[in-house]
Parts: structure tokens; sequence; C-alpha cells
């Protein structure tokens, strides 16, 4: 017989992340440098089989350097105890005497072959950290680079925390690779429920913890604490930067932990380095055009493939049927995608509306709200009673830019209720055809104008009307009607790469429908056929429930899970907006917030519990500070020049589309101020939070605007290639700016995260 082949086997060894080729190839990893004021700490290197691949291996190799010992003035080295397997770590019975520090040594070397016992000896560790390296024969397998987060004490405090307080310990021999937004958020599933603990990272005595804090900082990231970015100001003398300071702009050593206690923070930082030991890097997620949500990613957890099918069939068994208030976009939204608000919705804190929009003498109309007959609201209605509409508009190109040219009005049932041409007061420049389905004779005979529209649409729309519609703003833009209650079809469905994009209603009609529309080619759109598309999609969307056409169909909200989990947790959400329609649906306690102190307020109201208003203490809480974010540009600004832009049309006569210069950065004390701010908000929620409580801030993403920039151009480049001939295009993309791209999407996709046990 022939030998067999013995099948070699890589157990314990690390699975391959799908992410990681592509972070190695925009990310090298480099030498660890020295930088200016937060060097990192010592990283020793470990060979694959030094690794240990087990819990048990790891929690052996931690050393529980307690409180009491770090308090002892005496010159003795500090005593050392060893941790159990479990979670919640037992207390030493016996101290180590003071000679055992100079046996360090050969214990390390008899210990040397029985690693592999199912109960090794106890563990010792020299405290002193000037002790010498040891050589690679000698060096302690079981130490594997854990790096504990003490608690950060003030001056003269005086800890009274037992061995069985939480604790943090990070492993610099663990983070082999970025760690993810998704690490953060296993991290809190582990700390509140029974999921299995991140391999990166061990929380000691974790039955111990009472509260997982996520506070979502964007605009706090590494360039702020690496000295990249200047938070003072520069005096015109001071000349040219000194060499030591230039240090500091080098890279941090890619994934690896950062030291904030080593070396003195930038000023308006430095409060942070009393609470937090370390910053992590952090990667958000993205592909190699753009970012994914960091929001997104932490609250909502991917379904397994072997769970999907069974949820999928009760979900068709017990979910009801939406109503169609449901699906109405709030004030929030209807600022964000830009539609015309009526006077009723206008907030106080928002500027007022345009003086085009501002009286009915300028020519836009409003809906009135006054004298409205009471609605036939039977119970289990679907409509509720309102009368339902679906609108769509068509253009044409006039010197002021789109001009209405059709107008449609499609009832529920079906019916056409409204269909007229619409003469355009200004000479018509270019029909569009192709996407308007307008052509010249078509318009010949036509004398209606816009005000006979609006006093059409004033007799038929009352304040008991429901409009429907793809991307209505554009067509009430072009009626100049202001109108409050809308459904969008481009908002209620999700793009399946997610939001800020929007799905085209000929693939949603494709999609769910099952329909080909707006296939004339040259003879364009039909305003009736759009009507009755939108109409059927979100008849469909009320009959399969508000997950139908989401990504949330493929997701688990985080709140969800954790209120699963045995015994049952609870969450809050304190955000800006309506927290309740956007991603607190399930959570138990929700705060909307207009301002960062709210948030502040909100947290630790939703923490620590409310007698007087009867609020209970929640479990884990997620909260997003916004200030610094917008005072530094990166609240997505080039993604509202790329809507508008997709919302115009254009052809080969069309003037060169010009993409938004990248404004200056904020530096100096300006931006200095708004980061010490920030931080003190970080500071007093960590001061009002109960012991025992983990806090973690994460900031996300790194500067996002040249990624925004770049994607603006590329669009322009994609809209005008369509009409235009490829040296016409006012903006070009080459290979040069695909590589320019994908490394903005690296920088962009550094974020950071700190983490504390109060």
């Amino acid at each position: 017989m022939g030998k067999k082949n013995k099948r070699k086997t890589s157990r314990g060894k690390r699975k391959p992340d799908a992410h990681d080729e592509e972070d190695r190839a925009l990310s090298p990893l480099p030498a660890l440098p020295s930088f200016g004021d937060i060097p990192t700490f010592t990283i020793q290197s470990h060979t694959p089989s030094e690794e240990k691949s087990t819990r048990k291996r790891v929690a052996d190799a931690i050393s529980d350097a307690e409180e009491s010992s770090k308090e002892d003035s005496s010159s003795n080295p500090a005593k050392r105890h060893r941790s159990s397997v479990e979670d919640t770590p037992k207390e030493a019975s016996e101290e180590e005497d003071e000679g055992q520090e100079g046996e360090q040594e050969t214990s390390v070397k008899k210990r040397k072959g029985r690693d592999s016992s199912p109960n090794p000896t106890k563990r010792h560790r020299s405290s002193n950290e000037d002790t010498p390296k040891d050589t690679p024969e000698e060096k302690d397998e079981d130490s594997e680079g854990w790096q504990h987060v003490p608690v950060r004490k003030k001056k003269g405090e005086v800890s009274n925390r037992g061995s069985s307080y939480p604790e943090i310990v990070i492993s610099s021999q663990r983070i082999n690779t970025w760690t993810r937004i998704s690490d953060l958020q296993h991290l809190a599933l582990h700390l509140l429920s029974f999921d299995a603990p991140p391999q990166w990272l061990l929380i000691k005595n974790k039955s111990a913890v009472r509260r997982a804090v996520y506070l979502y900082v964007p605009g706090l990231s590494m360039d702020l604490f690496d000295g990249r970015t200047s938070l003072v100001s520069k005096s015109p003398e001071e000349g040219e930067e000194p060499e030591t300071s230039k240090v500091r702009h080098s890279t941090l050593g890619e994934f690896f932990p950062v030291s904030l206690t080593q070396r003195p923070l930038p000023k308006p930082l430095t409060e942070l380095s009393e609470i937090f030991t370390h910053v992590l890097p952090v990667r958000a997620g993205g592909d190699h055009n753009k970012l994914f949500s960091p929001v997104y990613n932490m609250l909502n957890i991917p379904i397994e493939a072997d769970t999907k099918k069974p949820q999928k069939k009760n979900h068709k068994k017990s979910t009801p049927r939406l109503k169609i208030s449901h699906l109405l976009l709030s004030t929030e939204d209807l600022i964000e995608n830009e539609y015309p608000l009526h006077t009723s919705q206008v907030p106080k804190d928002h500027p007022s509306l345009p003086n085009s929009q501002s009286a009915e003498d300028d020519g836009w109309i409003e809906t009135s709200l006054e004298d409205l007959p009471p609605r036939n609201n039977e119970a289990g209605s679907t409509l509720e009673g309102y009368t339902v509409y679906s609108l769509d508009c068509e253009m044409v190109k006039t010197a002021s830019g789109a001009s209405l040219a059709r107008v449609s009005l499609v009832s529920w049932e079906g019916a056409v209720v409204f269909d007229s041409l619409v003469k355009p007061s200004e000479p018509i420049l270019d029909y569009l055809t192709p996407f308007s389905g307008i052509t010249e004779a078509m318009l010949q005979d036509i004398t209606t104008t816009r005000a006979d529209i609006q006093t059409k649409l004033k007799e038929l729309i009352d304040g008991n009307t429901i409009l429907i519609g793809q991307s209505l703003n554009s067509d009430l833009n072009a009626l100049q009607m202001r109108h409050p209650w809308i459904v969008d079809t481009s908002v209620v469905f999700d793009h399946p790469r997610g939001k800020p994009m929007k799905p085209s209603l000929k693939w949603l009609s494709n999609k769910f429908l099952k329909k080909e529309i707006q296939s004339h080619s040259s003879k364009g759109h039909d305003s009736i056929e759009d009507s009755t598309a939108c109409l059927d999609l979100v008849k469909l969307k009320l009959e399969k429930g508000k997950d139908f056409g989401s990504t949330a169909a493929n997701f688990e909200s985080i709140f969800t899970k954790l209120a699963a989990s045995k015994p049952s947790k609870t969450g809050a959400v304190i955000d800006y907006g309506d927290v309740q329609k956007k991603y607190g649906t399930v959570a138990q306690f929700t705060k909307r917030a207009n301002e960062d102190d709210q948030i502040v307020e909100g947290v630790l109201k939703a923490a620590n519990g409310d007698n007087v208003s009867g609020i209970a203490p929640v479990d884990f809480i997620w909260a997003q500070l916004r200030d610094l974010n917008t005072t530094r540009g990166w609240n997505n600004s080039y993604q509202k020049f790329i809507n508008e832009m997709n919302g115009t049309m254009i052809t080969a006569d069309s003037p060169p589309i010009k993409v938004p210069e990248k404004p200056t950065p904020l530096a100096g004390e300006a931006l200095g101020k708004v980061v010490e701010d920030t931080v003190e908000r970080i500071k007093k929620i960590y001061e009002g939070l109960p012991k025992c409580s983990v806090l973690v801030v994460y900031g996300g993403t790194g500067d996002p605007v040249e990624m925004g920039r770049l994607n603006a151009q590329q669009a322009v480049y994609r809209k005008e290639f369509k009409v235009k001939k490829w040296d016409e295009c006012s903006v070009k993309w080459t290979d040069t700016e695909e590589q320019e791209l994908k490394r903005a999407v690296g920088e962009a996709r550094k974020g950071i995260a700190l983490l504390a046990v109060k």
C-alpha cells in the first residue's frame, strides 16, 4: 500500500479577511515611527507558532495588577496574581515574596515546554518596565503582548476598586489587522450578552459591567492626536515648523493602539488622557469609491445566511399591513431631500423660506389646511381616509433652466385624474425629448400656463391629500407648489448600495414590479406610466411591510439582538432629527436633540434613569455629537451637489458643469475651541455614568472631503459623457483620477476609537 499523504492543516490560524488584500494595498505596513507627542507603546513581535488559539491561553497570559499594589509606596515590585479562565477572574489567594523578581528569568525557562498542561503553574511577570526583553529562546510565550488599560485616576485620588472590577485588556499581538466598526459592535454584544469574546480585546470581570455607552463623534480623527492638524494658531514670526514637530506628521503605525499618556497631547485634547489610555485606529466600512455609514454599520447586524429564510417565512405570516401615514416624509426628511416646505412645517430653528416661496403673489401656491372636512377613516383602512394621488411632471429646457411641460395625476385606483401639457413662459432651448417625451409638435398649439395648472391642482388637492412620486421635490419646485404630505418612492425604498444613494424608478419597477418602464428610447418618458409605477410600488410596500424594499431585510437591529438575549437588555438612542423613524424604532428610550448639549443630557438620563419622568436606566446607549463634524465641513457637502446635478438634464450643447472647489480645512484656535468643547462633553458624560460602565467613543472616519470631491468629478464626467464627446467633457476621468479616488477613500476610512471603564 502506498503511503498516505498527510493532510496539512492550519488549525489556529486566522481565516483571511476579504478586505485584507485591499487594506494592504491601500495602507502598506511601515515600520513603527516615533512621532512627536504620542509615541506608540512597545510592541513585541511573535511568530505565528507562538500565537495561542484558545481563550484559556489568553486568560492565562493576563497578569492582574491590582490597584492596591499601585498604591504601595515601597520600592518592592508590584504583587502579581494569576487570572482564572473565566470572564470574571478570581482573586489570587497567595502573594509573591520580594525575592521572586530575581527568579523571574529562571521561572520563564522552566515553564518552557509546559504550556500544553491543562493546569499550568502560576505565571509571573516582572513589573519593572526597565527589565531587558527576553531573548527569543527565553521569551515567555504566554505574554502575547497583552496591554492593560488601567483605570485613570486623578492625582491624589484613592481607588476603592477591587480585583473584581471590570477592566479592559488589549493585546497588541492579537491586533493583526484593522479593527473595524463591526468589531466595536461585537464588543457591545459581548459586554451585555453571552456573545463570544473578541480576539483582540478582553474584558476582565465582564459580568460586573452595568452599562455600555457608545458615542459617535464624527470629526474626531487621528490627525488631531498626531499633530497633522494644528489646534493652535501659528504667528508669522514663528517661521518654519520645528523638526521635532514635523515628526508627528508621520503615520501612527497603522492599526496598532497608540498611548495617550507617555507624552503630552495637544492642549484641547489633554483631558482625554484623564479618561482613556490609548487611541485605537479603526477602519470604517467602504469599497473602492465610497464609505459605508458608521452609524448603520454600528446599529445593524447582518443576518446570517442560515437564518434568513426562516425569518422571511415568519415575516410573511406575522407582519401587519402598513398604513399610508407610516410612509409620509417627516419635516426632517423633507429638509434633507430639499423639498419646498409648507409654512405649517417650517421649524422655529430653520431659516425662513426664500422670498420666491414666501407669498403667492411671487407665483407660489400652498395647500390650504383650513376648513377641512373630516376624513372617513374606517377601522383597518390602509389609506386612513386620505385621498391619494400619484404625481409626475415632465420638463423642457429654457433660459432659466428646467421648465414645466406636462403634468399628470393618477388616482389610487389607477385612473388618470388630470393630464395636461404646459406652455413655458420662456422660449424653449431644448425639448429634451429622450428624457421628457415632449416634442415641438406637441406644444405647438398649447396655451395652458403654469398658473392655469396651479388653479386646477388647488381644486383637486387639499389638506387631506397625500401625493406620491419619485423625487417629487423637483416636480413641486417646477410647479411652484408647497404641500405637506409626501410619499417619495426614492426615500421609502433603499438603493442596494445604501444611503445616500437613491434608487431610480426604472430600477425599482424592474426589481419589484417586474415591469420595464422608460424603455421608449428616443420617445422619452411617459408621466402617466411613471405615476402608475410609483402607485404600484407604494401599494406593494404597504402590503409587504416596512422592511420590503429595504436593506433592513438583510440586517437585524442591535437593539432587537440585545432584547432577545437572556436576560433581556434595553437600549437607547439619542440623536438629532426623527430618531424613532431612523434607527430608534425598537429602542426602549429615544431622545431627539437640536444641539450637542442636549445629547449629553439625554445620555445621562438614559444611563441613570429619571424617577420624575418614570424613565428606567437602560443597558446600551448610542448617541451622536455633531458639532465637530459640522465645524470641520465633513458632513457630505459634495453629495448634495451630486444629487442636484443628477436631478438636472443636460444635452450636448449644455455649458460645462463646474465641480465646487474643496474648502480650506479648518485648523488653529477656531478648530481647537470646538475640539475642546467636544472633549468637555465627553468628559461630562464619563463623569456622570454609573460605576462599572464601559464608554466607547468612536470617530467613524477620517477626512472624507477629498473623496467627496473626486466622486463629484466622476459623477460629472459620467453624466456629460452620455451626451458629449470625450474631449468635450468639462472634466476628465482617467486611471490617474481612479487611483487618486482609491487613495482618498483609504484615508477617509481611517477612524479611531477610545475605550474606558468608569
